[in-house]
């Protein structure tokens, strides 16, 4: 029954991670679209192509300021047999909010003044970062309740202890769990119990509820 308890507490305890970051990724088909993308989120464009022939895929337009591509595009083969084409993959990650043409040219680099064989273009928007904050609410032996909003842009937690009152705490170090305190105040969540202290005295120690259950 404890073992069982403690994987609760600890499932719980994770959705106050950062959620993992996604990728949005397109192909040839996606050629003359218009997509949206969120700050957290990366880009990918897979095209084909067979560099054998002398012609390659290359960046053409892009605001840097706003998408970031690495330096040269991956490129996998169909095959091992000589001659063999194959996939190239463009990652780009954002950089601000905004929106930027992506254009990507299929052609041979010395061939000046002839037009490309293919060409692939986007239109990029950037959106504007939302504030990831999770919130957790824990409740005492006694019924107290104290709510926790953990800011992870920030780095903080604001806590409303159970008598109203508001305190925002920055990141500490800890060996374990996550602590936040201003150096008087401190709030320790570990294993799906949350703890407020002033000083050496604990004023709050409670469970983390599960969601929809405060």
């Amino acid at each position: 029954m404890q073992a069982l308890l403690l994987l609760i507490c600890l499932a719980l305890s994770a959705a106050l991670l950062p959620v993992s970051v996604q990728a949005l990724e397109l192909t040839a088909r996606d050629n003359g679209r218009s997509v949206s993308i969120s700050p957290s989120e990366t880009l990918s464009v897979t095209l084909e192509g067979n560099p054998t022939t002398g012609y390659l895929w290359e960046l053409a337009a892009l605001d840097g300021g706003i998408l970031a591509m690495e330096p040269a595009p991956g490129f996998v083969p169909d095959s091992s047999l000589m001659g063999a084409g194959g996939k190239f993959t463009f990652r780009f990650t954002p950089r601000q909010p905004g929106t930027t043409a992506v254009r990507l040219i299929y052609h041979r680099p010395w061939e000046n003044g002839v037009q490309p064989l293919k060409t692939f273009e986007l239109t990029v928007s950037v959106s504007a970062a939302e504030p990831r904050v999770n919130k957790a609410v824990y409740r005492s032996l006694s019924g107290e309740i104290l709510r926790a909003s953990f800011d992870l842009d920030c780095h903080q937690v604001t806590v409303i202890l159970p008598n109203g009152r508001s305190v925002t705490l920055p990141s500490a170090s800890s060996a374990s769990g996550a602590r936040y305190s201003d150096g008087t105040e401190t709030f320790w969540e570990h294993q799906g119990v949350g703890r407020y202290f002033k000083g050496e005295t604990v004023l709050f120690e409670g469970v983390l509820l599960p969601a929809g259950d405060d």
